[in-house]
């Protein structure tokens, strides 16, 4: 027994040195290995070399060789690990014939029910497709860069005894945005189709389009308020101001320009878009990356250890040192992004209005007359574009005759079908000879307004349905109140903090307010007080009587709060995402789900009580690293619950009347089991003392 004790000290301490050491890019980095094994049956794998023929001897588009979508059908393949097998889809990936090296290709895969080492989609190029060790340069130098970066690395794939060399790049979904601690949202690109069109279509569509939007990432297309998202996420990027709310972009053009000018071309340039901001984030995507010699001063000198680290990953990404004129591009590179300012400043604002410029006014105020002037729809023609948009809260589809080059037909568009018209599956309608594609105008509706407070005051009442924000560089010693007065009021806190009292109250009572299982709002708010990029030093927050999803939601912030007390909440209380945080007392009462959430982050709490709380105590995830010294949990579901590879560190635990004490397992496909190690445990009035799946474990020193 003493054995035991002292073996797990030893572990609770390496867990401690471990979370100590954790850094950003340590956690943005995933370990997919070196060799990927793919086995199909005979029937599948025929009918995956079949598809691969057809598409090398098929027609050419513009003498170019071209892939054509027909032969991009799925297959079903098994990933074959060491202690089971993944099941997947493949198929065919690129847009031209140099994917094609057969029977070999560059692959699209997709994971089924489960993950690939916390990948769920991802594409294999055949390397002279994406310049081989290059793109994994470029990939890892522009996550040094602070941008969102997919994880690239070499890899050997052995399909169905076939090996060969490939470039492993994840898609940028919902699991990759969360690496980059980014909350799931929107990503754009430009609509493709003209690509498939024939000489007559692409003659039509120049004449009433330069280019339109589509929805990268078709996953977060889930309901009302998120179509809402990615149609004024549309409308921004289709604006004449785009770039001005693109975050850095002039630093990023900049470097593509310089090395990778095929990644600007607007077929291939994606974009994260950060609602409550107004802006997006650049993602980059097929540079086609190019060295040419005296491009990059190789005089310029950087930190070394920056270097080593760069050179190390490198190295652990392709098994091949950085060649000389790599070496050279780096360290020009990084010096200059040193000396830029726009990346310091990540809590930039844009205003809400939309000049909706030159693109589609045109288009617009054609529609707009049609609607307003109530006209009767005409019978369909056969040569006509379709336009969608978002209007008055409905769905909107109109069709607009080419050749008199007027709108015939407008109707409204059900939630589900104006997701696949502005996803990149998107939809098509055949009339006649042409193949009439969708564009995409965003929406007609105004934004939610975004109102600054005084950062001088000390008392705010919110009354509108708006979004609040509160931004100051650094404010000390001071007590400052915030009064809800509108039950879709959300408040954005922003800053450094330090002696500060922050208290929110609601001075409302309003019956009729709805509630839906969605949990954000149209700036993708999940709290009523949302704290974010945000310093803390000694700082107090008191709460009660909140009514939104989370009560307070503190995001990507760092700091030490000295006491976090919440009363009452109509949902979760606390939600901390994405931060580093010293909490020295959390007291939660009365609150309808969880008392605290802790996802994606570090977090240190002295004291814990949790009263009331309607399903857990504590709720700890998604790759959190949670260290509690004294925590007392009553009248409660769930006291704590470790999920999804979070690690939860508990020296002495209290819980009474409780359905169940501790619960440790795997909820999301990308992560696996959890870990909870309590030195001292005390349960009373409980159910269930334990609850653990096989991947999980709950190891308890000590029993009272």
């Amino acid at each position: 027994m003493k054995l035991i004790k002292f073996l797990i000290k030893i572990i609770i301490i390496l867990d401690f040195i471990l979370i100590s050491s954790l850094s950003a890019n340590s956690f943005k980095n995933l370990s997919v290995p070196g060799t990927i094994e793919f086995k199909l049956n005979n029937i599948e794998y025929n009918k995956y070399l079949r598809r691969g023929m057809k598409a090398y001897v098929d027609s050419e588009i513009d003498g170019k060789k071209n892939i054509k979508k027909k032969y991009k059908k799925w297959s079903n393949a098994n990933i074959i690990l060491k202690d089971k097998s993944i099941k997947s889809k493949i198929r065919i990936m690129g847009d031209w014939k140099d994917h094609l090296r057969l029977p070999l290709t560059s692959l699209k895969v997709k994971i089924l029910d489960d993950s690939f080492y916390g990948v769920t989609r991802f594409n294999l190029f055949l390397p002279h497709t994406r310049k081989d060790e290059n793109e994994v340069f470029w990939t890892l130098m522009l996550s040094y860069l602070n941008y969102p970066s997919l994880y690239t690395r070499m890899v050997v794939v052995d399909f169905n005894g076939n090996r060969y060399r490939a470039i492993f790049q994840e898609d940028a979904t919902k699991e990759f945005l969360e690496r980059n601690y980014i909350t799931e949202t929107v990503i754009l690109k430009q609509n493709d189709f003209g690509f498939y069109l024939n000489e007559f279509e692409k003659n039509i569509y120049n004449k009433n389009f330069s280019s339109s939007f589509v929805i990268d990432n078709n996953n977060f297309l889930k309901n009302d308020i998120s179509n809402f998202i990615a149609s004024e996420a549309i409308s921004y990027a289709s604006d004449t101001q785009f770039k001005a709310r693109i975050f850095n972009n002039n630093f990023f053009e900049e470097i593509m320009g310089k090395y990778s000018s095929h990644g600007l071309a607007d077929i291939n340039r994606k974009y994260i878009y950060i609602p409550f901001k107004k802006m997006f984030l650049p993602l980059y995507y097929d540079g086609n990356i190019e060295f040419p010699p005296n491009k990059a001063n190789c005089t310029k000198k950087i930190d070394k250890k920056i270097f080593k680290s760069f050179s190390d990953d490198f190295f652990s990404l392709t098994n091949k040192k950085l060649t000389p004129i790599q070496k050279c591009v780096f360290k020009d590179i990084y010096s200059e992004y040193l000396n830029t300012q726009d990346e310091k400043q990540n809590f930039n604002f844009k205003n809400n209005v939309s000049t909706y410029g030159t693109k589609y006014s045109g288009i617009k105020e054609k529609i707009m007359d049609f609607l307003n002037k109530e006209k009767k729809n005409k019978a369909q023609t056969s040569k006509s574009i379709i336009y969608t948009f978002h209007y008055n809260n409905k769905y909107h589809r109109c069709f607009l005759d080419v050749l008199n080059n007027e709108i015939s037909k407008c109707d409204k568009i059900n939630n589900v079908d104006y997701s696949k018209y502005i996803s990149e599956s998107g939809t098509n309608i055949k009339l006649d000879d042409f193949l009439a594609f969708p564009i995409n105008l965003g929406t007609f509706d105004n934004t939610v307004p975004l109102i600054k407070l005084n950062g001088e005051k000390n008392e705010f009442f919110l009354s509108d349905e708006a979004t609040f924000l509160f931004t100051n560089k650094k404010i000390k010693n001071e007590s400052i109140k915030f009064i809800f007065k509108n039950g879709k009021s959300k408040l954005i806190i922003h800053g450094e903090f330090e002696n500060i009292d922050f208290n929110f109250s609601r001075d409302f009572n309003d019956k009729n307010l709805e509630f839906s299982d969605i949990r954000y709002g149209k700036n993708l708010l999940t709290g009523c007080v949302n704290f974010f990029e945000s310093k803390f030093k000694n700082v107090n927050i008191t709460g009660e009587n909140m009514v939104c999803e989370d009560s307070v939601n503190i995001k990507n912030s760092k700091g030490e709060i000295n006491n976090i007390t919440i009363q009452n909440s109509l949902h979760d209380a606390v939600d901390l995402d994405f931060s580093n945080l010293k909490i020295k007392s959390l007291n939660i009462n009365n609150a309808k789900n969880d008392c605290a959430d802790f996802s994606f982050g570090n977090y240190d709490i002295n004291n814990v009580v949790a009263t009331k709380c309607g399903d857990k105590g504590l709720s700890i995830g998604e790759g959190s690293k949670v260290n509690l010294k004294n925590i007392l949990i009553t009248e409660s579901k769930i006291g704590v619950a470790s999920k999804d590879s979070s690690l939860t560190i508990i020296d002495k635990a209290s819980m009474d009347k409780l359905e169940t004490c501790l619960s440790a397992y795997k909820k999301k496909k990308e992560f696996s089991g959890s870990t909870m190690r309590i030195k001292e445990f005390d349960c009373k009035n409980f159910y269930k003392k334990i609850d653990k799946d096989n991947l999980s474990d709950i190891l308890i020193e000590k029993q009272i």
